[in-house]
């Protein structure tokens, strides 16, 4: 075949190709405690969890702070580990996240079917002290690429989104 044969066949074949489109995983986690004062008010204290598959430009696929009802960082165990499918790429994946003793996710990873890391990330925690109150807040982050089988971008998640939890 010639080089110009063989050129259109490569473009072609690319072109047939599925996009795939970059996205972040963000599992969150924060608290805060105040002291009562003086007055002998009463003291506060709060928690959150979060996790959301986020696009490029910052609309989330998905976005629930307790896939399946449950906390997506555990701190026993060896974490959590769960698995979600849907139509924004061709097979399910799954994503892992272990926390500190605080429920501040430590490490996060996301696999493929086949069990392959397809990105991995450290928790960083941020810790604010205002008088007499405390905030954390902490976060681990991944950032991989969809197979997305149609090229075409997956859509923002409405409350009843392209992905749902399949195990974990």
């Amino acid at each position: 075949m010639a080089p110009i044969g063989k050129t259109l066949l490569f473009l072609a074949a690319m072109t047939s190709s599925a996009m795939a489109e970059h996205v972040r995983v963000v599992f969150s986690a924060g608290d805060f405690s105040t002291i009562s004062g003086p007055d002998g008010g009463s003291s506060q204290s709060g928690h959150y969890s979060g996790f959301a598959i986020v696009r490029d430009n910052g609309d989330a696929i998905y976005n629930n702070g307790n896939p399946d009802d449950h906390s997506p960082c555990y701190s026993t165990g060896g974490g959590r580990t769960f698995t979600i499918e849907g139509d924004c790429w061709a097979s399910p994946r799954t994503f892992h996240c272990e926390a500190d003793f605080a429920g501040h996710p430590k490490t996060c990873e996301v696999k493929d079917q086949n069990g392959n890391s397809l990105g991995t990330g450290e928790g960083q925690t941020d810790t604010t002290f205002i008088g007499i109150s405390i905030g954390q807040d902490a976060s681990c982050v991944v950032e991989f690429d969809t197979d997305d089988v149609q090229g075409n971008s997956c859509p923002v998640d409405d409350g009843n989104g392209p992905l749902h939890v399949t195990s974990g």
